[in-house]
């Protein structure tokens, strides 16, 4: 079955209507040139008695093809060809000079210069005008048609593309809700993956606590039995201390002062886990602080040890520390740092605590923390003696929401906030290396200096 489209374009075609200006300035030439015209083709013949009326034509209408005299007073055919040809609009149409006085080759070889499609000759020879205007015509109809073609394609291709457009706002959209539903799920789950993470220090912050809580409670009570001791000394005295009393009195008085400092320094030691239990549950954008990153990597080191022997039951690790002495106060953000420093120490405790499920009395956990003083940087290595991770994962472990954790042990968010902590917000960086089986090393780097 023929093609609507196709259909449609040969009848336009066929229907197609041509304009055709002549310029003559005798009148008779025109009626006689348009006659022929007008029977031999489906033109519309516009007539014009001078060159100066061709070019006001021109600027008014579009023309096909131009039949030009050359003999015209005021302004000839050739001046007129050539202010033609120098027109942006009417540069493109085709040109025949129609004449009975310049008839020699010179005058043939001027009208071809000056951009002349056919250069013909009076009296008319209706055979041969009819032959090469049907010629120029025919040539003038594919050009129309080509171009309706092209437009009739322009315009389809544009309508397509307004509707894939449309089709792609759409989708712009669809994408921006769901990536706004993502941003929310993903803002939930990492206050969950925090909230988690704090619920894993309570074990370790609790066990923690009360060690110096009890040598508060313990000092306090033998400090209250010295003092009570004093008075009895004094009562016996009469309200006086006797020469004998004295050595007793001195042995009490130092027993007193060493309670005291014990107290105070164990209500110190309770003070700091608490500031450091507050600040890895603050949630505001952090501020950037001198600190000692050796001290705070022992606490942390102490406090997910003992969350860990609170989860997982009978379970026992050696931490080695090699903290470098030559290592100052550090510029960071003390509660982004600790949560690292938490994610780096839970997943280690985690792996040595499944090769021991795995192998039993036969294998020792141990985990080494080391501090490197580079200069500018410094770097804590957390190297642990578990499972290792495959080389063929290893490269996904930052990425978020990758764990290797079973459903429910883990959210894939740990390794990728400790990466945004470390290398976008300290400017530093992380790197891993591991053995399979052996062995997984994490070094974290950080400038000395943030801000």
């Amino acid at each position: 079955m023929e093609d609507l489209n196709t259909s449609a374009e040969r009848t336009t075609s066929e229907n197609m209507i041509f304009k055709i200006l002549i310029v003559d300035d005798v009148p008779s030439n025109l009626f006689t040139l348009k006659t022929l015209l007008e029977e031999r083709f489906p033109a519309d013949i516009i007539e014009a008695g001078s060159g100066f009326e061709a070019l006001e034509v021109l600027m008014r209408d579009s023309i096909d093809l131009i039949i030009l005299d050359i003999q015209m007073p005021e302004m000839d055919g050739f001046q007129t060809a050539k202010l033609v040809r120098s027109r942006k609009k009417t540069k493109n149409i085709p040109i025949v000079f129609l004449t009975a006085a310049y008839k020699s080759e010179d005058f043939k070889n001027k009208g071809f210069a000056l951009g002349a499609t056919d250069y013909l000759t009076k009296p008319i020879d209706d055979y041969q005008l009819t032959n090469r205007i049907n010629a120029y015509l025919s040539i003038i109809r594919l050009e129309k048609t080509h171009k309706m073609e092209l437009e009739r394609k322009v315009e389809e291709r544009t309508r397509e593309l307004k509707e894939a457009m449309n089709q792609l706002q759409d989708s712009n959209e669809k994408l921006e809700t769901t990536l706004k539903k993502l941003k929310n799920a993903q803002r939930q789950v990492i206050a969950q993956e925090k909230l988690a993470s704090l619920g894993e220090l309570t074990a370790g912050i609790a066990h923690e606590i009360k060690n110096p809580l009890n040598f508060i409670i313990n000092f306090s009570e033998l400090s209250k039995d010295l003092l009570q001791e004093l008075e009895d000394l004094g009562q016996k005295g009469g309200g006086t201390w006797e020469a004998p009393d004295q050595d007793n009195l001195n042995d009490i008085i130092l027993n007193l002062r060493e309670n005291a400092d014990k107290i105070h320094e164990h209500g110190k030691r309770a003070d700091s886990i608490i500031n450091n239990m507050l600040m890895h549950s603050h949630d505001k954008k952090g501020v950037y602080q001198d600190t000692h990153i050796n001290t705070m990597l022992q606490e942390y080191a102490s406090l997910a040890y003992h969350s860990t022997l609170n989860t997982y039951k009978g379970f026992a690790a050696t931490i080695d520390l090699d903290l470098d002495e030559s290592i100052d106060r550090i510029k960071i953000i003390p509660q982004d740092i600790g949560r690292v420093f938490l994610n780096m120490l839970n997943n280690a405790f985690y792996s040595l605590h499944k090769k021991k499920l795995k192998l039993g009395d036969d294998y020792q956990p141990r985990l080494l923390i080391k501090t490197i003083n580079l200069g500018d940087k410094i770097e804590i290595l957390f190297r642990d003696n578990g499972l290792g991770i495959p080389e063929k994962i290893i490269y996904k472990i930052f990425n978020p929401f990758f764990t290797t954790k079973p459903a429910g042990e883990g959210t894939g968010l740990g390794l990728s906030i400790c990466y945004d902590i470390v290398k976008n917000i300290h400017k530093g960086d992380v790197l891993v290396d591991s053995q399979i089986g052996e062995s997984a090393e994490f070094s974290v780097y950080l400038p000395y200096n943030n801000s």
